[in-house]
C-alpha cells in the first residue's frame, strides 16, 4: 500500500534531488482540475509521471504535461516536495502546479484514455486512493 502523510510532504530543495524519481501536477484549466484516466483503467489521477534518465525534474514536469493532457500553452511551477510512504522504504516526487491555457488534441499512442474538467477531484474513484486525499487537502490549504 502506498499512503502520503501530510508530515511528508516539505518545501523545495528539502530533498536531494536524485532521490526525486516522479512528479504529480495539480493542473487547472479556466479555473478547474485537469484529470486523466489511463487506458484500461476507469480510476483518475492529476497528469504527471516518472522522471527518465537525464532528464531534470522539470523537463520531465513539461514532458509529462504534454503526453498525459495535451497542453501547448500554460504556466508550470514546481510546488513542494512529497514522499511515498512503502512500508519498507519512502520514495520521493515533486508537486507542481500548472494553469492551462491551451490543449492540442492528444496522440492515439499516447497512455491517455480521457481527459476532464471538474470543480472537485474525484476522490471516490481516485487511482492512488491512499494519496489523494492527503494531497487535495494539502493543495486545498494553499489555495491553489
Amino acid at each position: 500500500m502506498k499512503i502520503l502523510h501530510e508530515q511528508n510532504i516539505l518545501p523545495l530543495d528539502s530533498v536531494e534531488d536524485s532521490l526525486l524519481k516522479y512528479m504529480v501536477i495539480a493542473a487547472r484549466h479556466k479555473g478547474r482540475w485537469v484529470v486523466v484516466r489511463l487506458k484500461g483503467q476507469e480510476t483518475w489521477c492529476f497528469p504527471g509521471g516518472h522522471r527518465e534518465e537525464g532528464e531534470t525534474m522539470d523537463e520531465a514536469a513539461h514532458r509529462e504535461l504534454f503526453e498525459e493532457t495535451g497542453a501547448v500553452n500554460y504556466n508550470l511551477h514546481p510546488l513542494s516536495v512529497y514522499g511515498v510512504d512503502h512500508g519498507d522504504h519512502m520514495s520521493w516526487g515533486s508537486i507542481y502546479t500548472a494553469d492551462i491555457n491551451t490543449f492540442s488534441p492528444l496522440p492515439e499512442e499516447y497512455e491517455i484514455e480521457e481527459l476532464a474538467m471538474v470543480d472537485e477531484f474525484p476522490l471516490d474513484n481516485a487511482r492512488f486512493p491512499d494519496i489523494m486525499p492527503v494531497l487535495m487537502d494539502y493543495l486545498n490549504k494553499i489555495s491553489i
